[in-house]
């Protein structure tokens, strides 16, 4: 039975925040995967139906190997998420936003779980045009090109 919603990046400002909502909302058990380079424990909801586990997207398929079989579906906020910074830390980004990502689409893809991707204002912002002003707003502008063919191809 899939009872399970993953949050990646449920110790940040917006998956705790949403963690406190599915919690209301859904009788399900929610796991939280971060690497707490931008969230905190200060954030984590105190609740026997929330699990936290420490450690980057990128290593998705051995963090979560257990519940693989049991997660329903999958909110992705575990991202690189400063446009400013992504310049001096562009290693950081693309390797949170690009090879990160792929790992947790893969992962959903492998495991038959559905995705709620969280896009952004700087890729789709501005008609579009903005997406190659940041390294942020470009690998976000690309996630998004590769989920639509993700969803064709599959």
């Amino acid at each position: 039975m899939k009872n399970y919603i993953l949050v990646t990046g449920g110790a940040g400002f917006v998956g705790s925040n949403l963690i406190d909502l599915l919690l209301s909302r859904t009788n399900l058990k929610i796991i939280s995967l971060d690497n707490y380079s931008s969230g905190t424990k200060k954030n984590h909801i105190k609740n026997k139906r929330v699990k936290y586990i420490n450690g980057n997207t990128k290593d998705i398929f051995i963090k979560l190997n257990k519940y693989k079989k049991k997660i329903n579906c999958l909110f992705h906020f575990g991202e690189f998420s400063r446009i400013y910074q992504s310049f001096r830390q562009f290693d950081k980004c693309y390797d949170s936003n690009s090879v990160g990502s792929n790992a947790v689409f893969k992962f959903c893809l492998d495991n038959s779980i559905k995705l709620i991707y969280s896009a952004t204002s700087a890729s789709l912002g501005n008609g579009g045009n903005d997406k190659n002003l940041s390294p942020y707003a470009f690998t976000k502008t690309k996630n998004l090109e590769l989920l639509e063919n993700l969803k064709k191809w599959f």
